[in-house]
């Protein structure tokens, strides 16, 4: 049986978990009053509606009249709440949830959450080509679905492409010579590309080690822990 997490807050269940995943509910209750509407919540996040970052406001649950407050920590109950864009009050989330005694698990959303962050990763796809947009779209997919090896492959792929391309492109400028760069690991080859590649890759060349790493030796949820931090 796996380890059941902790509870790393309410944004990070809707817009990180994925479908049946476990988490260990706080026994101070504090999320658990959030969940069934005892505490006002807004979470800065994506709205696929809007297109745009937005605030959300939670609507929780409702413990029906009958069960007790003071027993919450032994409830066991198919529960579900929403969240409401702050811009537009049509524009919602819904979840649907099991709880048992403080152990949570998301048994269903919508929108899904590849629909969420393939919406959110718009822009990204803007600038890939066809292939490794189709790809990317791919790689949140199976990400929202618990299945972080198998992005970690379709990532992968797409950063090899990337800096190959990038290579590609600036080889005759700069008189480059393929047997010059291919025999390279990829530290050395982003080294190589520095001048051509964007700030950000070239301080976390470690990107691609993770990525190999992932379709290697790391575990589904390790993989999923990586993308969603």
């Amino acid at each position: 049986m796996s380890k059941v997490a902790e509870f790393s807050g309410i944004k990070e269940f809707i817009f990180s978990a994925p479908l049946y995943a476990k988490f260990k509910l706080a026994s101070d209750l504090e999320d658990v009053k959030r969940l069934y509407s005892r505490t006002k919540t807004k979470i800065d996040a994506h709205c696929p509606y809007c297109h745009r970052a937005s605030t959300f406001v939670l609507h929780g649950g409702h413990i029906p009249a009958g069960d007790p407050w003071n027993n919450v920590s032994e409830r066991i109950s198919f529960d579900s709440f929403s969240v409401e864009c702050a811009r537009n009050e049509r524009h919602k989330l819904f979840f649907w949830f099991l709880i048992s005694r403080l152990v949570i698990e998301k048994i269903g959303q919508h929108p899904s959450l590849a629909d969420i962050a393939n919406d959110e990763s718009g822009a990204y796809r803007t600038i890939l080509s066809k292939q490794d947009g189709s790809e990317f779209h791919r790689a949140i997919g199976l990400a929202a679905h618990g299945v972080g090896i198998g992005s970690y492959v379709y990532l992968r792929r797409i950063f090899e492409r990337l800096i190959s391309k990038r290579f590609d492109e600036s080889k005759h400028a700069e008189s480059w010579k393929i047997e010059d760069f291919e025999p390279l690991r990829m530290d050395e080859k982003i080294d190589f590309l520095k001048n051509h590649l964007p700030t950000f890759l070239v301080e976390h060349k470690r990107i691609y080690g993770i990525l190999s790493l992932g379709v290697r030796e790391l575990e589904e949820e390790e993989c999923i822990g990586f993308l969603t931090s």
